[in-house]
């Protein structure tokens, strides 16, 4: 008897503690004030088509951009080399309890030298407003789904040309509050190109046509930290 007695008083004051902070983060992650600083990553890494937008050919890298990286290149039978550099961090502040404003940006550079001719280097930016929700779903996890409108570009040195797309998307990560102030996650990414186009300045010159849009559906995995800015 004293044993229910006990569990009883515990539970009492569980719940009694547990009032009015239902919908917040018990970690802290998700409520007003809070903001994070995160990186995701495509769980099957792609290879880069990197576009001659001139001779309208394409000419495959193999490499991918990372959030954070550098990568070299090389391809057999004297198929020339190239390198890869990128930073894309990702940062939202939650304006209110659980409901998230922020934005990812982006910048990379791709070089390539072939074997013969002029070698060539490709600058890539990009900007995507995000909004996102966070829902618990324990003490330890819970789920952020979030949607973002991303604006990319990129721009080839030697009369490359240059490309440009509008993308409109959602990444759905469940999170793992695996440490105080610091999460990993995965979850489902869906987006789909809005709006594409691309010039060359090189032979045959002009505008070319507007490339096709590309819908992707995957897995993404993310990593980061947070800090309260009220100092809580």
């Amino acid at each position: 008897m004293g044993r229910l007695v006990g569990a009883g008083v515990v539970l009492a004051a569980a719940l009694a503690g547990g009032q009015g902070t239902a919908w917040a983060e018990p970690t802290g992650f998700g409520r007003q004030g809070v903001m994070g600083i995160s990186w995701d990553q495509p769980l099957v890494a792609g290879t880069i088509l990197a576009t001659n937008t001139s001779l309208s050919v394409a000419q495959p890298g193999p490499m991918a951009l990372t959030p954070i990286g550098f990568q070299y290149y090389s391809v057999n039978n004297n198929g020339g080399s190239g390198t890869t550099f990128s930073l894309a961090p990702a940062i939202d502040y939650f304006v209110i309890d659980n409901l998230s404003i922020g934005g990812q940006l982006m910048f990379g550079l791709v070089s390539s030298s072939p074997p013969t001719g002029q070698g060539t280097s490709t600058t890539l930016y990009g900007v995507a407003p995000q909004v996102g929700y966070d829902l618990v779903l324990t003490d330890s996890i819970s789920f952020w789904p979030k949607v973002f409108f991303a604006f990319t570009g990129a721009s080839t040195s030697n009369n490359g040309g240059s490309f440009s797309s509008g993308t409109l998307g959602v990444f759905a990560p469940f999170l793992f509050h695996i440490a105080t102030h610091f999460y990993i996650g995965v979850g489902p990414d869906l987006s789909t190109q809005v709006v594409t186009s691309q010039s060359s300045s090189g032979p045959p010159g002009g505008n070319a046509p507007n490339p096709p849009k590309v819908t992707t559906f995957g897995a993404m995995a993310t990593v980061g930290g947070w800090f309260n800015l009220g100092g809580g």
